[in-house]
């Protein structure tokens, strides 16, 4: 029953020095946002939402690239036919 004890004390003591590092890290967070001010806030808001749509944009670039909806044969097929009508229009 002893050991009950000794698992409870390292529980105890594992749990109070995980508290003391998550009050230097809030400190450490306080003491570098202390300068912030409401425009310097604005502007990197604005740079954040600048920067989710470039990664949006590559990543529909990058899914427009891996699925094709219209197979290549079709795709030529269509190509023909628009020059054959080009054709057409120029002569007539």
């Amino acid at each position: 029953m002893e050991y009950v004890n000794y698992i409870a004390l390292g529980c105890s003591i594992a749990a109070f020095a995980l508290s003391l590092i998550a009050c230097a890290r809030v400190g450490k967070f306080v003491r570098a946002t202390t300068d912030t001010d409401w425009e310097t806030l604005a502007n990197l808001t604005g740079d954040i939402a600048a920067l989710k749509r470039t990664a949006q944009t590559l990543n529909n670039r990058l899914n427009g690239m891996n699925k094709a909806v219209v197979p290549q044969d079709q795709i030529i097929q269509q190509m023909l036919e628009h020059q054959n009508v080009e054709q057409i229009r120029r002569g007539g």
